[in-house]
């Protein structure tokens, strides 16, 4: 009996230990649980945020392609435009060599028609010089005047009876003509004065 007495205590006690050990490995392996649902949650947390800093990365590549497309269509069209004004350079620098080459043509030809100007002016000076002479000394002989001498000067005029510069005698005919025109405006508005007054005789006499 006191030997099964010690038997019975012994299993009391050891499924009390075990109990112990039990429950302790128990509360061991809801701690663990725990634990295993805060790393699931944890590492869930962090695929997504990998996730989403894939997809950002993927589009912010995206987004740099597109730029570097862009930037390449622009720099292509920047080298086009350039080439384009290069040659516009060109050819606008040939017209001006083409055009100073003209105009160095255009000014000597004018130099030379001057030139022939000048030399034809002379000519016709003297041929007119010769005629007028010729029809000078023609008119001594048909109306028996004396006989022409001395210098005739093609720029002067006969004014009054005296011989004058061309220019003074038509700066004195301007001058004549102006008074004269004066002269005819004041005639005319006397002439409406006068009328007015016998106009206002008139309705007085009315």
């Amino acid at each position: 009996m006191c030997r099964s007495v010690v038997l019975f205590q012994g299993g009391l006690v050891g499924r009390e230990r075990q109990a112990e050990e039990v429950s302790a490995l128990e509360h061991k392996l809801s701690e663990a649980n725990h634990d295993l649902e805060q790393s699931l949650a944890a590492n869930t947390n962090l695929l997504a945020l990998i996730a989403t800093e894939a997809a950002e990365k993927e589009l912010s590549q995206k987004e740099a392609a597109e730029a570097r497309r862009q930037l390449e269509d622009e720099r292509l069209r920047a080298a086009a435009e350039i080439a384009k004004l290069k040659e516009l350079v060109e050819e606008r620098g040939k017209q001006l060599s083409a055009s100073a080459t003209e105009m160095v043509a255009l000014q000597l030809a004018k130099k030379q028609v001057e030139a022939e100007l000048d030399e034809n002016y002379e000519e016709v000076e003297e041929l007119l010089k010769q005629c007028f002479e010729r029809a000078v000394r023609q008119a001594h002989v048909l109306y028996g005047g004396p006989p022409a001498t001395g210098e005739f000067n093609l720029d002067c005029e006969v004014y009054q009876g005296r011989l004058m510069p061309s220019a003074e005698v038509a700066a004195l005919t301007a001058q004549e003509t102006e008074l004269a025109g004066t002269e005819k405006g004041e005639a005319k508005v006397r002439g409406k004065e006068v009328e007015a007054e016998e106009g206002e005789c008139i309705n007085i006499q009315d």
